[in-house]
């Protein structure tokens, strides 16, 4: 006779919690199988003795022992999700493992803030503030030891597995993983923040309104009980799915503010429809609503309804 062990959410995970800002909140989730145990991203540098104290008072111990700290699985490469990775290799002993597509980001602090912050340098300018912004939340850099891809499967013991999902849009590649035992989604920045001061922005329109999609099919074909999300926290598949149907409709929002700052001229600068933008909507005008509009400027352009005229010169087709 074959027995099945029936798990939960809080059997095989502990979630460390801070908050970035009065309206940001993050969380880092670990997970315990019977021979080894994963850390999803490891969060803000400030965070390390929280995790470290969350592993130890779970039992966790170093990378090679009987559930030790084998794994930090990243979802992706931004400042806020790899803050504390040098300090819990040291302390654990793990290997670092996530999406290869960002990896230079971990190895070099620099080309992570120009690349990250300043994509348009013209328009951002390097500032001592910009520069404290997103690096004084990381640690030291640490290489990635693998890189992984969606279907790849982290085996824990004892039926815990995490397998990774394709969850790109936020950035040009993101992973969620999916944790077979409990039917546990967890996530990254796979869902935006959709509330917040500033655009939490994505990188590529049409690989998010897929992963959106993707994501809406795998909660009921993988009955999915629990998702865990790094800036939303805990929720049920219900408050996910009602998430996913406000994430398509604030992505059609910034589209049509873009299309509608196009069409009030011919050859509209990026400045002005990041401006436009920005002020139509209530959010910061900053870099990341910049790298947001970029994008949706491109996915215009494919479907053939802008052109650029100019550098960073917009109009509609």
């Amino acid at each position: 006779m074959i027995l099945f062990m029936t798990r939960s959410f809080d059997s095989i995970c502990r979630v460390g919690s801070t908050s970035l800002t009065d309206v940001i909140a993050l969380h880092v989730p670990m997970v315990v199988g019977q021979r080894a145990c994963a850390m999803i991203d490891t969060g803000v540098k400030p965070m390390f003795a929280q995790l470290r104290a969350l592993a130890e008072e779970t039992g966790v111990g170093r990378a090679g022992t009987k559930r030790g700290l084998q794994w930090i699985l990243h979802t992706h490469s931004h400042h806020d999700h790899i803050g504390c990775n040098a300090r819990m290799q040291d302390a654990f002993g793990s290997l670092i493992a996530g999406p290869g597509y960002y990896a230079a980001w971990h190895e070099d602090f620099e080309r992570h803030y120009q690349e990250f912050a300043r994509s348009c340098p013209d328009l951002v300018p390097d500032t001592p503030e910009l520069r404290a912004e997103v690096l004084d939340i990381l640690d030291d850099p640490r290489p990635l030891d693998i890189h992984l891809g969606a279907g790849d499967v982290i085996d824990l013991g004892g039926g815990v597995q995490l397998e990774a999902i394709e969850a790109s849009g936020h950035m040009i590649a993101e992973l969620a993983y999916f944790e077979r035992s409990t039917s546990t989604l967890f996530l990254g920045d796979a869902i935006t923040g959709l509330d917040w001061p500033i655009f939490h922005s994505h990188l590529d329109v049409s690989a998010y309104r897929a992963t959106l999609d993707r994501l809406q099919a795998l909660i009921p074909a993988r009955n999915v009980t629990q998702v865990q999300a790094a800036h939303y926290g805990r929720m049920t598949p219900a408050e996910t799915l009602t998430l996913i149907e406000r994430a398509r409709v604030y992505i059609d929002d910034v589209e049509a503010s873009v299309l509608s700052e196009l069409a009030g001229a011919r050859r509209v600068s990026l400045e002005r429809i990041w401006t436009g933008v920005c002020s139509a909507m209530g959010r910061i005008r900053e870099f990341r609503a910049l790298n947001m509009i970029r994008a949706h400027l491109a996915d215009l352009e494919a479907r053939g309804l802008c052109r650029a005229v100019g550098k960073f010169e917009y109009e509609l087709h």
